[in-house]
């Protein structure tokens, strides 16, 4: 059997922002597998080990850091960070062809860089470092002097607008001395792009395996050569090779969901102390698919926390460092993962289980001596009823644990630890894809749940459940012809308040599915709202902030699958927390239904379904549709016997009540009813706008 070995794949100082690179790539970069990583890859002297290298670099980097951190001190201005910058770059990450250049223009338009590398290929743009606990500054921070015709610029956004503009150059960096970004070509700018690097940490922490990666990936032989295309460079080989193999980490992450459901519904299953949760099972009061739904939503809790955590958005700002360092030690999902691992931890107790509840329910309510808010949402009571009260042994929790925590290569052994902080929320997509194949079954067997095989599990699930998964490509180009021409007309229509031109907007998505395209909207609308409020370039932060406001106000879903509708929430929660506010917001915005059967015209109520509904159509049985037409047909002469019999009098007399209740006893009915046409129709009537 080939030997294990654990390699994490997130690093402390180095952040992905916007997928700029596959998370696991950087793993592969630290351990020199990601191809084009010999000694001579790097031109170096030969005999020299890149080992050897890379520690003589940290050294020097490290040097030049004391140095600049005293210019810092003695208030040198940007003429210290210009000498760090340009010395590191040189001495310590390989930038030998890093030279001063007269400023382009490209397209007509000014770009004043003045610096660059690999004969002008590699554009750089250094920056004054933020003040000491600044919220933004440094790469962030707007000036004249990076700016075009009067406009301001901060230097990251110099740097990508001058990519999106320049064919001969496709990455760039930026940095302030205390931080370094590797940008590239982003025509879209849907949202920002990049990889960070805190050069702070690395160098005050001294951590070498951050620096490792960081070296082994800015180095300038990464950036390709001169009079050779832009594209033939490492960096982007590993980019579309990170791409391309993204989906064999995907099957493996499928894996992972679906064995950590079996260790979860096995292992309830199978415990002496929930004789409950079994008699409800063999007695009727509760079905496979029902114990299914609650594993679902146990699992997307520990997706949720373990993000969470990855991201540091747990805790609101502010938060007391007692508190933190309680949770981190005695709670955090983060400790079970390290502990998953040691296979001497898979005892037959059911500790570790009670402490995750107490983790559930503060979540639900809050709890200072954890420092947690009271998020709701997925955390709410009552949403995994037959679980808060039933046990679950250290072995199997630890067992799911491990599996949605850690990558395993079938091939070499090796496991990689999933990266949650970085990770694409569109990766869930993939996996909800694969889960609507999954057929539970509950059996009297020793584990006492599976999945069923064969055509059982099979079948036409997608299709009897209306499931299917958009690819990027063709919600990206949905939202070109149908998005950004409305984002262009509202910003229009209130030049004074663009803002709230864009959250007055209405996204509904039908059949959301696992919020793709709500979430794919969602961004454009947020990168606007984000670029209008700093229109040098905004941050992450601006970003998030601006994504929250966007799905608070605009979003809108409806499927008629229950895992749908749960993932969906998931996956917009996890792209819009932040530390300390609730997650109910999308409880009434994202509903079951289904939106294919019902009535936007309440006139059509007289007339009944239209024989036209039952035609049969490709891949129809064509008997089970004339039966379905002819019964249809035959209800629709005997009225009282139609799905839809109460009648138009009886509609308005419920609008009408509606319209008398008050806002707060109208939000908890409304949050309780299924989303149908008709309560769409009543949502319209005046002088009443309801909230769903």
């Amino acid at each position: 059997m080939a030997r294990q070995s654990r390699q994490p794949i997130a690093f402390d100082a180095l952040t992905i922002e916007g997928a700029l690179l596959a998370p696991d790539m950087l793993g592969r970069i630290g351990a020199a597998e990601a191809g084009e990583q010999t000694e001579a890859d790097y031109r170096l002297e030969p005999g020299t080990k890149l080992r050897d290298e890379i520690g003589f670099a940290f050294a020097m980097g490290e040097t030049l850091w004391a140095r600049f951190r005293q210019s810092r001190k003695a208030n040198l201005g940007i003429s210290g960070v210009e000498r760090f910058a340009f010395d590191l770059l040189r001495q310590v990450f390989g930038f030998d062809s890093l030279v001063a250049i007269t400023p382009p223009t490209t397209e007509g338009r000014s770009f004043p860089i003045r610096y660059a590398a690999l004969d002008g290929r590699v554009p750089v743009v250094i920056a004054q470092p933020p003040l000491e606990n600044a919220r933004r500054g440094g790469l962030d921070e707007s000036h004249e002097w990076f700016g075009d015709g009067g406009r301001k610029r901060s230097a990251t956004l110099l740097v990508q607008e001058y990519l999106n503009a320049e064919d001969q150059s496709l990455w760039g960096l930026a940095l302030d001395g205390v931080t370094l970004r590797i940008l590239r070509d982003n025509a879209s700018m849907t949202r920002p792009a990049w990889i960070e690097a805190n050069l702070e940490r690395i160098f005050t922490d001294r951590l070498f395996a951050d620096f490792s990666v960081l070296w082994l990936l800015l180095q300038e032989s990464r950036f390709g050569q001169t009079k050779t295309p832009p594209t033939d460079c490492p960096l982007e080989r590993w980019r579309e090779r990170a791409r391309a193999e993204g989906v064999k980490a995907r099957e493996r992450l499928r894996d992972g969901v679906e064995a950590a459901l079996l260790a979860l519904g096995s292992g309830f299953l199978k415990h002496p102390a929930n004789q409950d949760l079994r008699t409800a099972l063999t007695g009727g009061q509760f079905d496979a698919k029902g114990y299914f739904q609650e594993l679902l939503r146990l699992v997307y809790r520990l997706i949720f926390l373990f993000t969470g955590e990855d991201r540091g958005l747990l805790h609101p700002h502010g938060a007391p460092d007692p508190a933190r360092k309680l949770y981190a030690e005695g709670y955090s999902l983060a400790r079970l993962r390290e502990r998953a691992v040691r296979r001497t931890a898979y005892d037959s107790h059911h500790d570790l289980f009670e402490g995750v509840k107490i983790v559930f329910r503060a979540l639900a309510s809050g709890q200072p001596k954890l420092a947690l808010p009271a998020l709701g949402g997925l955390f709410l009571p009552g949403t995994t009823p037959h679980f808060d009260a039933a046990k679950l042994g250290n072995r199997d929790l630890l067992t799911a644990i491990y599996r949605l925590a850690w990558l395993i290569d079938r091939d070499s052994g090796r496991i990689e630890r999933v990266n949650w902080r970085d990770m694409e929320t569109e990766e869930l997509g993939s996996v909800y894809e694969s889960l609507l194949e999954l057929a539970p079954r509950v059996t009297s067997g020793a584990g006492g749940f599976e999945f069923a095989g064969g055509a059982e599990a099979k079948g036409n699930a997608r299709k009897t459940t209306g499931s299917y998964y958009t690819p990027d490509s063709l919600v990206q180009l949905l939202l070109d012809s149908a998005l950004d021409p409305v984002i262009e007309a509202a910003v229009a229509a209130k030049p004074g308040r663009p803002v709230d031109a864009l959250l007055d907007l209405t996204v509904i998505d039908p059949a959301c599915g696992s919020g793709h395209f709500l979430l794919a909207a969602a961004r454009r609308i947020a990168a606007r709202i984000a670029r209008e409020r700093s229109p040098g370039a905004p941050s992450g932060d601006d970003y998030r902030h601006a994504l929250r406001e966007v799905a608070r106000h605009c979003l809108y879903g409806v499927d008629r699958n229950p895992l749908a509708v749960e993932l969906c929430k998931v996956a917009l929660w996890i792209e819009t927390v932040e530390p300390g506010k609730p997650l109910s917001f999308l409880e009434g915005r994202i509903r079951q239904g289904d939106s294919l059967i019902g009535v936007f015209d309440l006139a059509s109520l007289n007339d009944g379904i239209p024989d036209d509904a039952y035609k049969a159509l490709t891949g129809d049985d064509k008997a089970v549709a004339k039966y379905y037409a002819t019964r249809n047909r035959k209800e629709r002469k005997d009225r009282p016997s139609l799905p839809f019999a109460g009648s138009l009098a009886t509609l308005s007399k419920a609008a009408s009540r509606l319209d008398a209740m008050p806002e707060d006893d109208l939000a908890g009915i409304t949050a309780k009813l299924s989303w149908t046409p008709i309560f769409g129709q009543l949502a319209k009537r005046e002088p009443r706008s309801y909230k769903w």
